[in-house]
């Protein structure tokens, strides 16, 4: 456990896997508990009994429209017989009673399944752009509202990975704002585990290797030293996958800014101990973070608060003392929400340290 490990030991490993916690502070649950897994079962039980019983309905109904026919409709010449034998049994069955194709059209709903499919599927994609803004842009409250709302879908729309994806992101964002480690915990492992269910459904998905990737690096605080080493190990695996499959995506290149600038930061010793973990030290500079946050600014599609003050602590690390309070001007007018509240701190923070270059 970390109380075991030694002060320098504690340092090293922290500053080296600290930025898989610091990729966790800007950016699904696999629900499959047992009382969701027992409603949805007894709901599909119902659901055969009714379908059982209107086939009986049908079939009983189609027997007598058959019988009352029988009088006055031909039976089939032996010329019949020469149909073809890959007719399917739907179509004999109709054949051999001579019901005509109108009389049922009541009873034909492929075309009316298709069209509530169709709707469903759009519905849903409609729904998840708005809780997408609510993720992205929102207060506590309305993270916590899109949470339970996609809880919801779920048990709709069950082995879905659009939506297990985005729970995990509704877990981090909550934990993100919360004191309470044991809370935190308990958050980002079930985001953990939605991300891992929807992997398994989805292994090409960029946003699943994302998220999977955020919640991964969140927890670093909260486990062991040789955990933090095999969740860095994740962490880069999945960031990678992630920017292969979608380069333009801003707050990947953040992420990689981030570990770019842990890297550059470490100190000699802590290095050491890198390459002790790591079979080789990493080899990153402040101008390489500070290129990745530049790029996820250019391809930012709002103001990104957090990418805006990491670009000022690397112009504060290459010496670039008035750079350094230009952009934590830009980052202080960004606009904020409940969810900035730690990123506003550092903010004032360093601005008051740099006061005399403003």
């Amino acid at each position: 456990m970390l109380e075991k490990n030694k002060p320098w030991q504690l340092a090293a490993g922290a500053a080296v896997l600290g930025v898989i916690g610091a990729a966790g502070m800007f950016l699904v649950e696999h629900y499959r508990q047992e009382k969701m897994r027992t409603s949805m079962a007894k709901d599909l039980a119902r659901l055969e009994k009714d379908m059982s019983k209107l086939k009986f309905e049908l079939q009983q109904l189609q027997s007598q429209q058959s019988t009352e026919r029988k009088g006055r409709l031909k039976r089939p010449t032996k010329a019949k017989k020469t149909n073809s034998v890959i007719s399917n049994t739907t179509d004999e069955y109709f054949s051999a009673s001579n019901i005509d194709s109108s009389d049922m059209e009541f009873y034909d709903l492929s075309e009316d399944e298709s069209s509530q499919v169709t709707n469903s599927i759009s519905s849903l994609d409609l729904l998840l752009k708005e809780l997408d803004k609510k993720l992205d842009l929102g207060d506590v409250e309305d993270v916590e509202e899109s949470l339970q709302k996609l809880e919801d879908l779920c048990l709709e729309h069950p082995g879905n990975p659009e939506l297990l994806y985005r729970i995990g992101k509704a877990h981090h964002k909550l934990a993100d704002t919360c004191d309470d480690k044991e809370v935190v915990h308990i958050k980002l492992n079930k985001g953990i585990d939605a991300c891992r269910a929807a992997l398994e459904l989805a292994p090409e998905h960029a946003e699943v290797h994302k998220w999977f990737a955020v919640l991964i690096g969140s927890r670093s605080d909260l486990v062991s030293l040789q955990e933090r080493i095999n969740d860095g190990h994740l962490f880069k695996k999945h960031v990678d996958i992630a920017i292969s499959i979608n380069p333009n995506d801003s707050s990947l290149h953040h992420m990689l800014g981030r570990f770019d600038f842990e890297i550059a930061s470490l100190k000699w010793y802590e290095r050491k101990v890198a390459t002790t973990f790591f079979g080789e030290p990493p080899n990153a500079s402040y101008e390489d973070a500070l290129a990745h946050f530049l790029e996820a600014e250019r391809l930012a599609k709002f103001e990104w608060k957090e990418n805006r003050l990491m670009i000022a602590k690397c112009k504060e690390a290459l010496g670039q003392s008035r750079e350094v309070v230009e952009w934590l001007e830009k980052a202080k007018i960004s606009k904020n929400t409940s969810l900035d509240e730690k990123v506003d701190l550092d903010v004032e923070s360093l601005l008051h340290k740099y006061e005399n270059y403003r």
